[in-house]
């Protein structure tokens, strides 16, 4: 077994296309199917179910996709410490508009890491001057059209209210909902776009309570239960426990985060950093 077929396999994984992993490479397709067939004989056991124009990633590839995802962020982070990033001493620019715990956590992991790296990270959706930033975390929009971009998560949007509201645990509609008080972000987030033309779909203008770019304020009020609250639904963490989702049957919205990057700047630590951001999301 070889450090090449892993990687063979575990790009063709991510893609489910040898066609994909063979461009990057730049072999022949034929060379990574062959390279997988062999792995799959050494290992005893089919990676990929086939059929004549596609391949599909079966239970025991997911397995060891998840492992390797786990072994090649660990090994890459140990080269690229010792290579481009040491020499790199670039401060990297970050503009943080969407899931921002979420991101802070990575931030909080890549720094202990590689405790040398310096950040300037700006939580700021009233920002216009984009060009301060090497790279910009923000939901999938035409609105960075001179920027490249990489998708990251794709999460689902609920509504959620104080555990103990009477709310909690029945089948609901938008509509009736249109007497309750509702609490979201700033006017200039998307989600606060999103709350407000659902409802309005659904016949009635939200009666908007609180509104604050301070997510810790609006959790606070969500769980005093002075409104409802529009939140990403995250599969590998729990809603804390004074907060519940509400079931509503009409409200089915799912929004994709993507990271924008200029590629002049797209080197070094800057590089190094975004494949860190792609190893995190490849494991949700």
């Amino acid at each position: 077994m070889e450090i090449l077929q892993l990687r063979y396999f575990f790009e063709s994984a991510k893609n489910e296309s040898f066609a994909k992993t063979a461009e990057k490479y730049m072999v022949p397709a034929t060379s990574v199917s062959a390279s997988v067939k062999r792995l799959e004989k050494e290992l005893g056991c089919q990676l990929f179910s086939r059929s004549s124009n596609r391949i599909m990633l079966n239970e025991n590839g997911k397995r060891l996709l998840q492992s390797l995802a786990v072994i090649f962020d660990e090994l890459d982070q140990a080269v690229d410490s010792l290579t481009s990033i040491s020499t790199d001493t670039r401060e990297i620019r970050l503009l943080v508009r969407a899931m921002r715990d979420i991101i802070t956590d990575h931030i909080i992991e890549y720094k202990r890491r590689h405790p040398h790296i310096a950040f300037k990270t700006v939580f700021d959706f009233e920002e216009t001057d984009f060009e301060n930033y090497d790279i910009i975390i923000d939901e999938k929009s035409d609105q960075y059209s001179d920027y490249e971009s990489v998708d990251l998560y794709t999460t689902r949007l609920r509504l959620r209210a104080a555990a103990d509201s009477p709310l909690c645990g029945k089948k609901l509609t938008l509509k009736q909902l249109s007497d309750q008080p509702f609490i979201s972000i700033g006017h200039r987030n998307s989600m606060n776009r999103i709350l407000i033309d659902a409802c309005r779909q659904a016949g009635f203008t939200p009666n908007l309570v609180v509104q604050s770019n301070d997510l810790l304020c609006l959790r606070k009020c969500i769980e005093a239960g002075i409104g409802i609250g529009l939140s990403r639904e995250y599969p590998q963490r729990k809603l804390s426990p004074t907060m519940k989702f509400l079931d509503v049957a009409d409200f089915d919205v799912s929004q994709t985060i993507c990271y924008y990057y200029k590629k002049q700047s797209t080197y070094g630590n800057v590089e190094h950093f975004l494949h860190f951001l792609e190893s995190k999301a490849q494991r949700k």
